[in-house]
């Protein structure tokens, strides 16, 4: 399990959930050095952002792969060495083999049996005793209250605002075909792994150029074409906003995993049609205030499809930004239901 820097530890994991015979059901993994049930998690590795840390451990501690959908309460608690640790987790899925999604993985190893020698399905009253610490219950709780709702079963519409590009007054030719730097390049190539996290099968985008190169890496990863939209133009949104709005209402209504790519002047716009489709039972808060997101900055929504129409459920934001190993993908908010668990009892031992 990797980790990085020498302050807060900080790791990423998933309850993994199925419906059999109607009852609800989560993955659970034992530690035989520790001799606990608890849930596939580890440590990010250098590089790493969060989800892709929660999907890369649960593929080594269960031998699943898996898309993530809504995040999970936050764990933070001391473990035996003093040290302070925070635990991000995400509702998970099993997916498909042939889901496109997966071409964008690397190959990872299992986790060796000294680690984790069994990795068993729980029902809620199963995991409720079978889990060795108090505190993982409080994920678990908001996973039963999304499902007795109904607003578990999710699919992720992710905004991305391109990736950094050359600077207005260094670029001499038409703005449309104005590149990003290396560092927007790299940027791009980070979001590969994230996309992948929450299982992005489709993949939406301004045509400027910008835009296209900054889901261009994932797009040959995962072997799909990009469709785009002139609406979603910097030019076009200054000349007809309106056109912006109806693409956004329409593109959040399609079914399936996907990413739009889109430039900071339309996101205004955008954030007044996500906004209207919150409602009060939705977890998570849209960026209120331009520039709502940093250049290769990442929104997250998870979307609940209604009679009313799509409806999200929870929003997370993850951003470029800076850790004591160096520059890490991190998510910079993931927000999630924690303040109706915050009564549960305290571990009754230390963690690790």
């Amino acid at each position: 399990m990797r980790g990085i820097g020498r302050g807060v530890i900080v790791a990423a994991g998933a309850l993994v959930w199925r419906v059999r015979d109607g009852e609800l059901q989560v993955l659970s993994v034992h530690r035989p050095s520790y001799n606990d049930w608890s849930w596939p998690k580890g440590r990010i590795g250098r590089g790493e952002t969060l989800p892709e840390c929660a999907m890369r451990e649960v593929f080594e501690e269960t031998g699943k792969q898996v898309e993530l959908g809504q995040p999970l309460p936050t764990l933070n608690y001391t473990i035996a060495n003093g040290r302070e640790k925070t635990v991000h987790y995400w509702a998970a899925e099993t997916m498909n083999t042939t889901h496109p999604s997966l071409l964008a993985r690397p190959h990872w190893a299992l986790a060796s049996k000294k680690e984790v020698d069994n990795a068993r399905w729980f029902t809620v009253e199963q995991a409720r005793r079978k889990i060795t610490m108090a505190s993982d219950l409080k994920p678990l709780e908001a996973l039963v209250e999304a499902h007795k709702t109904g607003h578990l079963e999710t699919r992720a519409f992710i905004i991305a605002r391109h990736a950094r590009a050359v600077k207005r007054s260094a670029w001499q030719q038409d703005d449309f075909a104005r590149p990003i730097t290396a560092g927007g390049l790299k940027r791009a190539h980070q979001l590969v792994g994230l996309f992948s996290a929450f299982g992005v099968r489709y993949i939406e985008s301004s045509p400027a150029a910008r835009c296209m190169a900054t889901v261009q890496p994932y797009a040959q990863a995962i072997r799909k074409k990009i469709s785009t939209y002139r609406a979603l133009t910097e030019s076009e949104h200054a000349r007809q906003p309106v056109d912006a709005a109806q693409t956004l209402i329409v593109t959040l209504a399609k079914p399936g995993n996907r990413v739009v790519c889109v430039h900071r002047p339309t996101l205004p716009t955008l954030m007044t049609m996500m906004e209207a489709a919150t409602r009060a039972w939705t977890h998570g808060k849209l960026p209120k205030t331009n520039p709502y997101l940093p250049a290769g900055g990442v929104l997250v929504a998870h979307v609940v499809d209604t009679e009313s129409g799509p409806r999200i459920a929870a929003v997370e934001t993850h951003f470029l930004t800076k850790s004591r190993a160096g520059t890490t993908p991190e998510a910079k908010a993931v927000t999630g239901p924690s303040s109706r668990f915050l009564g549960l009892a305290r571990p009754r031992t230390r963690r690790t």
